[in-house]
């Protein structure tokens, strides 16, 4: 997953709803209970803050490191 300014973009158009769902779907295909991860409607103001101030560093960390996890889940 190539996770761009594009992307970040149609992410942040998303309601909370398909944010939410995205998130979670992103978990379990990464082998993560979305039940740990606590998304809550009420924390979805503070997640889209923290999307919304990921600067192109952290962009390319977070693919990286998804990319990586990935990669070694299916070794």
């Amino acid at each position: 997953m190539q996770l761009d300014r594009n992307m970040l973009s149609r992410l942040l158009s998303m309601n909370d709803e398909q944010l939410s769902a995205f998130i979670r779907s992103v978990a379990t295909e990464s082998g993560i209970d979305p039940a740990q991860l606590g998304i809550r409607p009420e924390s979805m103001q503070a997640i889209r803050a923290a999307l919304g101030g990921a600067t192109e560093e952290d962009l390319k960390r977070l693919t990286s490191v998804y990319n990586d996890y990935q990669s070694n889940r299916k070794k």
